[in-house]
């Protein structure tokens, strides 16, 4: 049997599920890079991304700018991704989308590229630069494929990312109204109401700045008390306008009876 008709005896076989053991470990150890390539596709196409692996980091280096390579090198991004290897993956979708940036799987490799930048990004509490860049891979799919087969999934990610970096900022806010930072609790308040006018946090950000403002005005020194005093109110006020049945309401009114009756004797 020539090569040609070995090669297709071996995909065939794996493809049905027979002898794909010994094919693989031949594929293994074969010189040929085709036999290799062949077999390595056979088991992708299987599903048995594991030894895939094994053998498209053996042929995909030889197989760029050869006629196989697109291919070759697609599935070995695909291969790292249906394993849940995200940082391989994306590194490869990148290296793909380098190699063959007007490939019929572009788009698809732009997506999933910053889809395993997102399944990578940490809980809010830590270090966000896996976010950021989430967040930078994802709009280009926007940006360059508006009418896209992922749209609405790479929209709803952005949204997903923007809310975690969204927390962020607010619990870093929180954390100096906890230890009584009320100063730089109001400012970083105040920029994260800036920041983000349509954050599902707006409303607590809203509350713990009054919060904040209250605590700085009833500990101020006597020169300052009614300034401060008239800050927080003006805090209530905003928060009751934007939320007039805010949750915080009971704790927010019984301030601004305190803030109301604090100004009335100053």
């Amino acid at each position: 049997m020539n090569l040609k008709g070995k090669v297709l005896a071996v995909v065939c076989a794996i493809s049905w599920g027979f002898s794909s053991c010994g094919e693989y470990q031949k594929a293994m150890k074969s010189d040929n890079y085709e036999y290799k390539y062949q077999v390595a596709k056979a088991l992708y196409e299987k599903g048995d991304y594991t030894r895939g692996l094994r053998l498209w980091e053996k042929v995909v280096g030889y197989y760029i700018g050869r006629p196989q390579g697109e291919e070759a090198l697609y599935m070995y991004a695909d291969s790292f991704y249906k394993r849940k290897k995200y940082v391989l993956a994306a590194y490869q979708y990148e290296r793909f989308l380098r190699n063959y940036p007007r490939s019929e799987k572009a788009e698809e490799a732009l997506f999933l590229k910053g889809e395993c930048h997102f399944w990578e990004s940490p809980k809010y509490s830590l270090d966000q630069s896996e976010t950021a860049k989430a967040l930078d891979e994802l709009q280009e799919y926007i940006d360059r494929y508006p009418n896209g087969a992922h749209l609405r999934e790479a929209n709803n990610m952005v949204l997903e990312l923007l809310n975690k970096l969204q927390q962020k900022s607010f619990e870093i806010a929180k954390g100096y109204d906890k230890i009584r930072d009320y100063q730089a609790a109001i400012k970083s308040f105040e920029n994260f109401l800036i920041d983000n006018p349509g954050s599902t946090f707006r409303e607590e950000a809203m509350y713990y700045r009054l919060h904040s403002a209250y605590e700085l005005a009833k500990n101020s020194i006597k020169s300052k008390e009614k300034q401060r005093f008239e800050e927080a109110k003006g805090y209530y006020e905003s928060l009751v306008r934007s939320y007039p049945e805010t949750s915080f309401k009971g704790k927010a009114d019984k301030m601004y009876q305190d803030i109301l009756k604090k100004i009335s004797e100053l």
